[in-house]
Parts: structure tokens; C-alpha cells; sequence
């Protein structure tokens, strides 16, 4: 049934009470009293009682409606006074690593240029362009938490292998200066649980991120403890802190973008709003203590769901040979900068390799070689898609691999490519080491 206006409805109560009280109160009135002095005296002050009511009561009705929409003229223009200012500081942000690798690309353009300056151009040219990557995923990952286009995938992982994992990866870039520790509280064989990890890596990422950003001296801790069927996380630091006015607002998506006091800190405010997504979605809480200028320490929980004890597997490293006869694999993509990236790859590598620009020359090709142990299939080309080619292929040689590798990157398209007959995902863009351990992992079985 559709709503009627506030208006619409005041001025119907006005109505309606006005026409039962002259009604009903000139029927008691002329019941009760006969002497016409007396009565128009009552008419009189009974109309000054009907007015003086009505009055408070639509005073208070209009007082409670004029409330909220002050309320939510004020959350708009908070609402868009802090997007400006995240477009402003995301406008930033991008540009800045944008002009470092236009930049530098330019450079080393320059004739007799030293070896040493170019790799020292090709190291900023790498930074920015992970920095730029950074932001991509930041604003993609709270997107899809917003629009709730993310979806929870449990499986069975170990917390342990996590925690070293980034333990290993933050201690190069920690600050010399600074103690950095691991606390976990499981061993290794009791550390596996159902949860998804990749949602959990991103917090403890994030959270670690922040840590190391912040803090200039002292120490860094993280880590988990079992508290009431529950693992609580943890990092903890000694750095700037949070003043007791902001820690109620951290959480919010594009609430960093108008502190002063973070203008000297790259980033563009969305890790903790990921942190409390993720958080939410894994049905855990997440919170924050902190005193300004003498660190934060960051905590949530998510449910202690334990697998049965099994041995840990153990991963292949990126650096071991892909097999002692790797055979060929077949690279279909339409992108030449994307095949020049992984023609190089595979060089040094030193792993054979076919190139097909479009899926119906793969189906070709396999069809013709048998010498073919893995295919590393684009899903977006002209004549024929991935998704159709590795179709056709499984169907003479459904014993074949195929690792799919898109710029589709979101949750819900690796669901529908390994759900369409691919044996693995990889997202672009990707790393050497990240190529190579994929391969690794298939090339192996």
C-alpha cells in the first residue's frame, strides 16, 4: 500500500479531530447547559482548547518529522562533503604513481643511459605501478562489500602457514629500528580451520599495512589467541595512534580523506572499511583501542570452527623447477603486451611454449599436438571465447589443464570459470612468482 505524505496526513488528523470535537463536544455542551450566555462563553473557551491542543501536538509532530530531515540533510551533505574529499584525495593518490611511471618510462627513452639508472627507473616504475594496483583493488573490494556482491567461501585452511606467510612478507619492509613479533597460540598440525582465507589474509594484511605505515619507532606485534570457542586476532603497535574523537569513525568508508594529520600518509582510506566488511561477512566484530602518540592495537574475532587434524601439505616453492619434463604449454591471449610478459617469463623459466591469439585456433592446436601438458586460456577474445574453447578442448581431452587467466577479478566470475570446466584462476595483472607457482602447482600433479 503506498505511503501518503506527511502533509496529507497532518492536515487529515487536523480534520478529523477538529470535525469529532465540534461534533461531540456541542452535543455535551447542549446537553448540560441551556442558558445561551453560558453556553456561547464555553463555545468560546472550548475553541481555545481545540487550538491550544492541536497547536502542541503538531508542534511536536512537525518538531519529530523536521528532525529527521534536518538529520538527513546533515548525513547527505557529510555524505558528499566526504566523497568530494575522497575524490579529491583518490585523484591524488592515482596521479601520483601514474606520473612516476609515465615518468620514468619517458626516461628510459634516454639515449646512453647507464645500466644502474635504469634499473633504479625500473624499480620506481614497478612501485608505482603496485601502488596504483593497490588502489584499483581498494576501491574494487569496497564496491563489491557496499553493493554485497561478495560471497563467503569456507574451506579448510591453516592459520598458521597465514601468520608465518605474512610475517614473512612485512619483515623486509618493517623499519629497521622496529621489533617486529609473532604470537600464535595453535601448533601447526591444530591450526586448521574452516574460514575463508582469503577474506582473513585481507584484514591481517591490511591491519599490518597500516601498522607499518604509522609507526616510526617501537614495535609491532600480531597475532591470534583462543578466547570462548572464538579466535581473536590481533595487531598491535607503538605507533601514532588514534585521537578518541576519530575511533568511532574509522571504520567508515572514505573517513581517512579529511584528516590533516594522515595528509603525510599515502593510501585513500578504505583498508579499515575493508577490515569491517570482511570482518562482517565472516560474522566476526572488529575493534580498536588506542591512545594517541602511544600506538593502537586492533582486534577481531572470528568462530573457532577446527578440522579434523590432517598432515600439512607441503607447497612447492616458486623457485623449484616446474618438473624434470615439463613438457609444452599453450598460451592463448589476444593481448600482445600480455603474451610478451609471459614469453619472457617462460624464457628465463626456460619452459616451452605455444602462443594462440583466439580460442578456435587453441581448439586447433590442441587438436593437432599432443605434446601439450597444461593451457593457459584468456576468457576474452575475438572469433571464439575462452569459456567456448575450453569447452570444445575438454571434450577431446578432458584429462587437459586449463588455468583461465582474466582481468575479471571478481569473486562471483572465478566461481563461474572454475564452474565451467577450468582446472584453475589466476587474476590479472600477476607477478612472475605468482605465474610461476600456478604452474607449479599443475605441471606437479
Amino acid at each position: 500500500m503506498k505511503k501518503i505524505k506527511f502533509e496529507y496526513r497532518i492536515t487529515l488528523a487536523y480534520l478529523l479531530i477538529g470535525g469529532i470535537w465540534i461534533i461531540f463536544s456541542d452535543k455535551i455542551l447542549n446537553y448540560f447547559i441551556d442558558e445561551s450566555k453560558l453556553l456561547t462563553e464555553l463555545q468560546t473557551y472550548k475553541g481555545w482548547f481545540y487550538v491550544v491542543v492541536t497547536g502542541i501536538l503538531f508542534y511536536l509532530l512537525l518538531k519529530k518529522h523536521l528532525e529527521k530531515l534536518r538529520k538527513a540533510e546533515f548525513e547527505a551533505k557529510e555524505s558528499d562533503r566526504l566523497k568530494t574529499a575522497f575524490l579529491q584525495n583518490i585523484s591524488h593518490e592515482i596521479r601520483t604513481p601514474m606520473n612516476g611511471i609515465i615518468g620514468f618510462t619517458n626516461l628510459l627513452e634516454t639515449e646512453d643511459l647507464p645500466e644502474n639508472k635504469k634499473k633504479e627507473y625500473l624499480q620506481v616504475i614497478a612501485r608505482s605501478s603496485n601502488q596504483l594496483l593497490a588502489i584499483v583493488n581498494d576501491v574494487l573490494d569496497i564496491s563489491l562489500i557496499e553493493t554485497g556482491n561478495i560471497k563467503v567461501n569456507n574451506d579448510s585452511s591453516n592459520i598458521n602457514l597465514l601468520m608465518d606467510e605474512l610475517f614473512h612478507s612485512f619483515q623486509p619492509i618493517v623499519k629497521k629500528d622496529i621489533r617486529f613479533f609473532l604470537e600464535k597460540e595453535l601448533n601447526d598440525s591444530s591450526a586448521f580451520i574452516f574460514t575463508d582465507i582469503v577474506k582473513l589474509r585481507q584484514i591481517i594484511y591490511n591491519l599490518l599495512s597500516n601498522a607499518v605505515k604509522f609507526t616510526d619507532e617501537g614495535f609491532i606485534k600480531f597475532g591470534y589467541t583462543l578466547k570462548n570457542n572464538k579466535i581473536e586476532f590481533f595487531v598491535e603497535d607503538s605507533g601514532i595512534g588514534i585521537t578518541p574523537s576519530l575511533q568511532s569513525k574509522i571504520f567508515e568508508r572514505f573517513s581517512k580523506a579529511e584528516k590533516q594529520n594522515f595528509k603525510l600518509y599515502e593510501g585513500v582510506g578504505l583498508g579499515l572499511a575493508i577490515c569491517k566488511g570482511n570482518a562482517d561477512l565472516l560474522e566476526g566484530e572488529i575493534s580498536v583501542e588506542s591512545k594517541e602518540n602511544k600506538g593502537s592495537k586492533f582486534t577481531f574475532t572470528i568462530r573457532h570452527n577446527p578440522v579434523v587434524q590432517k598432515q600439512l601439505q607441503t607447497e612447492l616453492s616458486v623457485n623449484e623447477p616446474i618438473s624434470e619434463e615439463p613438457g609444452t604449454i599453450l598460451i592463448v591471449e589476444d593481448e600482445e603486451s600480455n603474451f610478451l610478459f609471459i614469453k619472457e617469463i617462460f624464457k628465463h623459466a626456460q619452459i616451452d611454449y605455444i602462443f594462440a591469439e583466439n580460442g578456435k585456433e587453441a581448439v586447433e592446436i590442441c587438436k593437432k599436438h599432443n605434446n601439450i601438458s597444461l593451457v593457459l586460456m584468456d576468457l576474452k577474445m575475438p572469433e571464439m571465447n575462452g569459456y567456448e574453447a575450453t569447452r570444445l578442448i575438454k571434450e577431446f581431452k578432458p584429462e587437459l589443464q586449463i588455468i583461465a587467466q582474466t582481468a575479471f577479478a571478481l569473486e562471483d566470475e572465478k566461481i563461474k570459470v572454475l564452474q565451467s570446466g577450468f582446472d584453475g584462476y589466476i587474476s590479472k595483472p600477476f607477478k612472475k612468482d605468482q605465474l610461476l607457482e600456478i604452474i607449479s602447482e599443475f605441471m606437479s600433479v
